[in-house]
């Protein structure tokens, strides 16, 4: 047992020896092998660094070689540069050196030319010197002749200096004051016998350069509907379509007894007719009509004529140069375009007022444009008169205070008709304006004889009261004056005759506008001291 186990540990021992020995041989075979693969390596890095040591030098052998090509031709073109830099410097030297010869010559003539005007200016010098001790003299015996004149004309009229001038200055200021008043007579002489013949010429040149002859605009009033059948489209069952139209236009549709195929539309107010009729002419070319589509044309067609309201009056007053005007005072004045006055057409009446009205101002050299504005206005009360009681003047002064106007448009409205004394020229200018175009040939369309008509109407509706005197139509019929005797009709009387004519003009008259009636009651005494004067002869001319 023992041997077994001796034997077991030298067999251990054993194969540890031989694997120690494996280890220490494969050691050294490994340490041999690598040191052969470092020196391989090494070998092999030795070479390659032999060759970049030599790419290395030949690199730098060739860039030397560039750089110093480089440099000489760097070298070369400074040297160049630098020689044309000396041949310019040697030119421009050249050229100072030729300018100042120049001038150190242009200097030495100066100076000639210096010393010459020194010597003039010293005998100019010495000629003024001579002159002023000549002028000194003169004066000195002026001195003198004053003294000795003074002297004789003191003794001669007792008259000192100031009592002479005083004296002289009282004749001349006589004299002219007689020249002034004799030169102002005889102008306002000439002015008096030439005014009317003047007002006459420039009338007639405001006249031929001012009012274009146009054909009067009419407007309509009545429609003429096509066939019976869109006549029975318009009017509906029983009428009550045409009955609808009436209630949402505000006019009165007729058809004429006679003509069957003419729609009337009455109305006074000119707005609403337009309306009117332009609706009924759309409502004709409609395919098919129903209470709907009526009021939305209708309602087009009012929209229509409201905005062509502005159009018109922008267009006027940007024709006539009138500058900055309110725009709801333009609208205002587009409302004329469908008013007329006698037939003529208030827009056109306006625009023809306010161009005569710019041309004599022009003449009379005052201001054109405010004179232009005032007779574009003076009828603006005319545009709401139908809707708004009271005249039209009333109206139009109050319109134009609402929108700031210059009083002296104010002023020119309110006295166009008369109603107030004007206060300024271009108020007299409207007025004699209004007149012309108002009378041109054609304006208006109400004949003589019917206007006649009109005023005797009015007087004898007047006249047919009891207590009335007399009555009188003035301002183109727009007022009656009724004058009645204040021993028969005492003041509640006179309230009443004014209310039954004008109820009597308006039941009885057709009117345009509004009528003024006023009726004056006046109660005077008189008596006379000494007997009653006896009365004038007539003197008869045979």
């Amino acid at each position: 047992m023992l041997k077994f186990k001796n034997r077991e540990r030298e067999s251990s021992m054993q194969v540890l020896l031989v694997a120690i020995v494996c280890m220490v041989l494969s050691g050294v075979v490994g340490y041999v092998l690598q040191n052969k693969q470092l020196k391989l390596r090494l070998s092999v890095a030795e070479k390659q660094a032999e060759e970049i040591e030599k790419n290395n030098q030949n690199q730098i052998k060739t860039a030397v070689a560039e750089i110093n090509a480089t440099n000489a031709e760097e070298l070369q073109q400074l040297q160049n540069d630098e020689e044309v830099e000396i041949e310019e410097q040697k030119t421009e030297n050249e050229a100072r050196s030729h300018r100042l010869d120049f001038r150190e010559k242009s200097l030495e003539g100066s100076e000639t030319r210096l010393n010459k005007s020194q010597q003039l200016l010293e005998n100019h010098q010495a000629e003024n010197n001579n002159m002023k001790q000549q002028v000194a003299e003169t004066k000195q015996k002026a001195c003198d002749l004053k003294q000795v004149r003074e002297d004789t004309i003191y003794e001669k009229s007792k008259l000192t200096p100031e009592q002479a001038k005083r004296v002289i200055l009282t004749n001349t200021e006589t004299t002219l004051n007689r020249d002034y008043e004799v030169t102002v007579r005889e102008n306002h002489d000439d002015m008096v016998l030439n005014a009317a013949k003047e007002a006459r010429n420039l009338m007639m040149e405001s006249i031929q350069s001012g009012v274009q002859d146009v054909p009067r605009e009419h407007i309509e009033r009545n429609i003429v509907i096509p066939d019976a059948g869109i006549r029975n489209k318009i009017t509906g069952h029983d009428e009550q379509r045409l009955r609808l139209i009436e209630s949402l236009t505000g006019v009165d549709l007729i058809f004429h007894p006679e003509h069957e195929e003419i729609l009337i539309i009455s109305t006074n107010d000119p707005i609403r007719r337009e309306i009117a009729r332009n609706a009924i002419n759309e409502l004709i070319t409609a395919r098919s009509l129903n209470s709907g589509v009526i009021e939305n044309m209708i309602a087009e067609a009012e929209r229509h004529v409201m905005d062509n309201l502005r159009v018109f009056g922008e267009e006027t007053c940007a024709k006539l140069h009138l500058g900055w005007v309110h725009p709801d005072m333009m609208k205002i004045l587009g409302r004329l375009k469908y008013r007329t006055s006698y037939g003529q057409n208030v827009l056109q009446h306006s625009v023809e007022v306010a161009e005569l009205c710019g041309i004599m101002a022009a003449e009379l050299g005052i201001n054109v444009r405010l004179a232009k504005r005032a007779g574009m206005f003076h009828d603006i009360g005319k545009a709401i008169d139908r809707e708004v009681n009271g005249t039209h003047v009333e109206l139009g002064v109050k319109i134009a205070e609402a929108y700031g106007e210059d009083p002296i448009v104010v002023n020119s409205i309110a006295s166009s008709h008369g109603d107030i004394e004007t206060d300024n020229l271009i108020a007299i200018l409207v007025k004699v304006a209004d007149s012309m175009s108002g009378a041109r040939p054609g304006a208006r369309s109400e004949s003589v004889e019917e206007y006649i008509n009109r005023l005797k109407g009015l007087e004898r509706i007047a006249n047919s009261h009891e207590g009335v005197k007399e009555s009188y139509a003035i301002q183109a019929g727009r007022e009656i004056r009724i004058i009645v005797n204040p021993k028969v009709v005492d003041d509640e009387m006179s309230q009443k005759i004014t209310e039954e004519v004008c109820e009597q003009v308006e039941n009885e008259l057709t009117y345009p506008g509004k009528i003024k009636v006023t009726t004056i009651r006046k109660l005077s005494a008189v008596e006379y001291v000494g007997g009653k004067p006896a009365p004038k002869k007539k003197q008869h001319v045979s």
